[in-house]
């Protein structure tokens, strides 16, 4: 058994700290394998692989692929595939349409947030809602509109629970099938991201997901109980089964690095 954590984001999508910082707070808890899976890219490999060498640790390739309706976490594929890096610079694009719907409807609302205020901020990001609702409390024109609230309140006022955010037009991502299949010809291996996050009808989903190719489910243990219905799904079908934190940075306080107690599965790699 190997105490792994691997669903770990940077500064290269939605998360607080560089790629080099979280492969030191890793290591430094105890870490043997971990995966940076920044959404939609693999920006932040080479540097968490550089960083990984002075302290003994393994980084897997990895990357959180934004589908029509579920995330799709790929593993240990070719990092040069060119097919696959090219399906990936789609799915960035597509994110950053929606983000731009996403602005409009704020700027509609009077909050004066713009697509060249988050590329300012974010410059090395992939782009999306998160980071808005992050922008919103950076920039000062901004923050006199939405006045002192946490991240938390930005996030659920302004984006979840905006009943305009839900006309937004997210017909063009990437399908399910294109990710399983692209991480696939990489040489990867694709597993279902916070599956009791994504699933409503489990069986019927499942089985669908399955019929793509998918080759496993993650576990959250930052999440408990949540987890078991998957965990016997995964066990009874013989599926692979990833850990994963799902950990941002600082800001999610219920999201930490894992511990060491939380793992339980042989490795894949």
């Amino acid at each position: 058994m190997k105490f792994v954590d691997l669903h770990l984001h940077t500064t290269h999508s939605d998360g607080t700290c560089s790629p080099k910082q979280v492969v030191i707070d890793a290591a430094l808890i105890g870490s043997e394998v971990i995966a940076i899976t920044d959404h939609d890219n693999t920006e932040g490999f080479h540097e968490a692989e550089l960083e990984s060498k002075k302290w003994g640790i393994k980084v897997l390739t990895g990357t959180e692929i934004t589908t029509e309706d579920y995330h799709i976490l790929g593993y240990n594929f070719d990092i040069n595939n060119k097919n696959f890096q090219e399906l990936l610079n789609y799915s960035r694009k597509c994110q950053e349409d929606i983000v731009k719907q996403r602005i409009e409807v704020l700027n509609k609302q009077g909050i004066p947030i713009t697509l060249e205020k988050l590329k300012k901020l974010f410059p090395t990001s992939r782009l999306g809602k998160l980071n808005i609702a992050v922008a919103l409390l950076l920039d000062q024109e901004c923050k006199l509109k939405i006045g002192n609230l946490t991240l938390e309140e930005v996030f659920t006022n302004y984006l979840r629970n905006n009943p305009l955010m839900s006309k937004l037009d997210k017909t063009k991502q990437v399908t399910p099938e294109q990710a399983i299949s692209e991480i696939h010809q990489a040489g990867g291996v694709a597993i279902l991201a916070h599956p009791f996050k994504e699933i409503k009808d489990t069986q019927k989903e499942l089985a669908y997901l399955l019929s793509l190719g998918l080759d496993g489910l993650e576990i959250q243990p930052n999440y408990n109980e949540q987890n078991k219905i998957y965990l016997d799904y995964a066990k009874q079908n013989n599926l692979l089964m990833t850990y994963g934190s799902d950990f941002h940075g600082a800001r999610y306080i219920k999201r930490p690095l894992l511990k060491r107690e939380n793992n339980h599965i042989p490795p894949f790699w």
